[in-house]
């Protein structure tokens, strides 16, 4: 039986305008992640993992990490085109708890936790550094048209945080190899601890802090 298959929540980026006169659109927090059923990073315990015999068959448990980067953007227009510049950027990330499992041969999940902590840690980790990037670090959509704008955003955005996806996932293999699958108990505290070790140099964000503020012109919100 396989131990653990991991996977990233797709997330898919949509939005909305309002003219100048109009409310800023409120920023998504923490409230609103939940209510979709993703919850943030923490310290895993066995509970988070509901007993499902019939989810992903072939493995013993499954934990399901996602980075949900959200962001609101302003328009300007210049020599026929409009352009989109982020003005606000943050990342939600954590594990999906509805999408979660193990199955009831696996008696002792306690004993799998260090290395279901292990990917969680890796993926929080990269989305910490996706987080921190500034406004101008982000890229910026143009068109003729808004729609057409919103759309190469939309399309760069994913591009963009597809980058951080990839290497999720490839340092997640990784740690499967080094461990076989975390059946070697040893190497996955090694590891785990050098993860949390790097991780704890990034700072935490606070995403559910986040509050609208006014836009040059009009408003977007992905």
């Amino acid at each position: 039986m396989r131990r653990l298959v991991a996977a990233l929540v797709g997330v898919a980026l949509v939005g909305a305008v309002l003219g100048q006169t109009e409310d800023v659109p409120r920023m998504p927090t923490w409230d609103d992640e939940i209510a979709n059923g993703l919850l943030p990073y923490r310290q895993l315990t066995a509970k988070d993992f509901a007993v499902d015999d019939n989810a992903h068959p072939g493995t013993g448990f499954w934990i399901k990490a996602f980075i949900d980067p959200r962001y609101r953007c302003y328009m300007n227009s210049a020599n026929g085109l409009i352009y989109l510049y982020i003005e606000k950027w943050v990342v939600f990330s954590g594990f999906s708890q509805k999408e979660s499992s193990r199955k009831s041969a696996l008696k002792d999940m306690n004993a799998e936790l260090p290395y279901a902590q292990a990917i969680l840690d890796i993926n929080e980790l990269y989305a910490r550094q996706l987080a921190a990037l500034q406004p101008g670090d982000l890229p910026s959509g143009h068109g003729a048209t808004l729609i057409a704008a919103q759309a190469d955003l939309a399309s760069r955005i994913r591009v963009f945080c597809g980058e951080t996806y990839e290497r999720v996932q490839s340092e997640s293999k990784e740690l499967a190899a080094a461990t076989k699958s975390g059946q070697n108990k040893k190497k996955v505290r090694e590891l785990a601890m050098a993860i949390r070790k790097r991780l704890n140099a990034v700072p935490t964000p606070s995403p559910a802090s986040v509050s609208p503020t006014p836009s040059p012109t009009a408003s977007v919100t992905h």
